[in-house]
């Protein structure tokens, strides 16, 4: 089977880490894949075109662009795709345009996040669905969005939860939580709390660093390391001076050495407002890890209340720092959520049971169409 996945773009972010595994494992299990990205490559490019996967650009523009749709139906049709597997909204309605005149082909889309979409952008996905065979949410909410807004469609709409390689993390550990330390110059004793997200709004930082002042006032062991970059970076290292915390908080940015930093942690923390199926929270589990969450989006599909860690009403600054002390106070707690985490991902999480289930919706969606329904 030939799949041909469409990106906006293979910068670093949670859902161009899904793409990049799933294509992998596809190539693994016999399927020859190739990927397009609508605007540019990104930082992660070289990384799936080292596996021998192609990657081609639209060098899309603003606005509807109708060069770059002429470019993404040229290399369908030279691809000679069966299944064009395309990943959030805008996406979709390229690729559906991009097939007008080519019914051989199977279109799949992914919604990887939750969140309103402009007016024209939600129009035009819902218009590109009466081309799609299956739409599929990475989390019972995603999914359950998708039917709430285009109810006329429900029967196609499906959950795949993402999945990650396990084989990538290991267990987090006293040698781990050593060489942290060390990197980041503090204490051996140093309780570490860790946030991995791009530094954007919808993550909201800024609440989790003032739940994090009081966690200093119980915990004053305590220091959180943020991974990730963004637009907001300059505006929360000054907020972070201000409130008198800039030697307690470390801003490590973007790292490709996530999984061996999330091993010498003690607590995993996200804090965002919107969220679909985190990858983080799938990275966390993965490592062992406790877990503090808001509520938000599929965070309570990954996170389960007083099992694996603990979730919090979204925005709740004091709850998120009185679950995150309970935590770091308790080492029974630690050891418990963190081997539950472990345990839950063993079994739900990995990459190679959404890679099945794709190509079980691959067979479908090409059947569909062969038989015209």
């Amino acid at each position: 089977m030939k799949i041909l996945h469409v990106v906006e773009t293979l910068h670093v972010g949670g859902l161009e880490r899904v793409v990049i595994d799933l294509a992998k494992e596809q190539i693994i299990r016999g399927a020859q894949c190739g990927i397009v990205c609508l605007f540019e490559k990104g930082a992660l490019a070289n990384e799936i075109e080292a596996e021998g996967i192609p990657v081609q650009t639209c060098s899309k523009n603003s606005g509807l662009d109708m060069a770059a749709i002429k470019r993404l139906a040229r290399f369908i049709q030279d691809f000679q795709a069966d299944v064009v597997h395309t990943h959030n909204v805008t996406c979709n309605y390229y690729a559906a345009m991009a097939l007008m005149n080519n019914a051989k082909v199977s279109l799949v889309n992914t919604r990887h996040g939750i969140g309103d979409m402009p007016r024209r952008k939600n129009w035009l996905y819902g218009l590109s669905l009466l081309r799609t065979s299956c739409a599929v949410g990475v989390c019972d909410a995603t999914s359950n969005m998708l039917r709430r807004q285009f109810p006329v469609f429900s029967r196609k709409i499906v959950t795949v939860r993402n999945g990650i390689v396990l084989e990538a993390y290991q267990e987090c550990n006293k040698t781990s939580h050593l060489w942290l330390s060390k990197l980041m110059g503090l204490p051996e004793d140093s309780l570490l709390v860790a946030i991995v997200a791009r530094l954007s709004a919808v993550k909201n930082h800024s609440m989790l660093f003032h739940a994090f002042q009081k966690v200093l006032e119980v915990v004053p062991t305590a220091r959180l390391v943020v991974i990730g970059d963004g637009e907001l970076r300059p505006a929360l290292e000054s907020e972070v001076r201000q409130m008198g915390i800039e030697e307690e908080i470390i801003f490590l940015g973007d790292r490709r050495d996530v999984p061996s930093l999330l091993s010498g942690v003690d607590v995993f923390a996200l804090s965002s407002m919107e969220e679909g199926y985190s990858i983080s929270l799938l990275e966390a589990c993965a490592s062992a890890l406790p877990i503090v969450a808001t509520d938000a989006g599929g965070n309570a599909e990954i996170v389960r209340h007083k099992e694996n860690g603990l979730l919090v009403e979204n925005g709740d600054a004091g709850s998120f720092a009185d679950s995150i002390i309970a935590i770091l106070r308790s080492a029974g707690k630690r050891q418990k959520y963190g081997s539950n985490s472990r345990a839950w991902i063993e079994r739900e999480g990995a990459v190679q049971g959404m890679c099945r289930r794709y190509e079980d919706i691959y067979i479908e969606a090409s059947g569909v169409f062969a038989n015209g329904r």
